[in-house]
């Protein structure tokens, strides 16, 4: 099998190739993030077959007559986990849990960097973070709307 020069970029650093051999030969290197061929169960030969998309395909239909269906997989006993409450965010540099502006996962103004006139690549902070890394950027009266929120527990 040739590979691009591109491709052995990308798999000259892994230690394992991880491939899948469709029943006619071809290979798949599923490390390179390619699509994954998958069974297929065949209704009229009662056989499972590994089938690439692009050619096997096309020869198991046309010349093989094959009735192709997707192989089922069982259902995982695990119950799938609750999606996080809409009203809570976390602080980008602690990890603090915070509370948002509503339903709809907006963030707070004072948990914004921007509402206190800071450029920063982090989008949601606490008040300890801002006042921790950023307090001696914030203008005056920033300082000011910083100590009341503060000294009203919004921490």
């Amino acid at each position: 099998m040739r590979i691009s020069w591109e491709e052995y970029g990308r798999i000259k650093g892994i230690k394992q190739l991880d491939l899948e051999i469709c029943d006619y030969g071809h290979v798949n290197i599923l490390n390179l993030g390619w699509e994954a061929w998958g069974k297929w169960h065949c209704s009229k030969h009662e056989k499972e077959h590994v089938l690439c998309p692009e050619l096997c395909l096309k020869v198991a239909l046309n010349i093989l007559g094959c009735e192709l269906v997707r192989k089922r997989t069982k259902k995982s006993e695990e119950k799938p986990k609750p999606n996080r409450p809409y009203y809570l965010t976390n602080c980008y540099l602690c990890f603090k849990e915070l509370k948002g502006a509503g339903k709809h996962g907006v963030v707070k103004n004072r948990n914004n960097p921007g509402f206190w006139g800071i450029g920063s690549s982090y989008k949601i902070l606490c008040l300890e973070c801002v006042g921790r890394n950023f307090y001696d950027r914030l203008k005056s009266s920033k300082k000011k709307t910083w100590r009341k929120y503060l000294g009203r527990g919004y921490v």
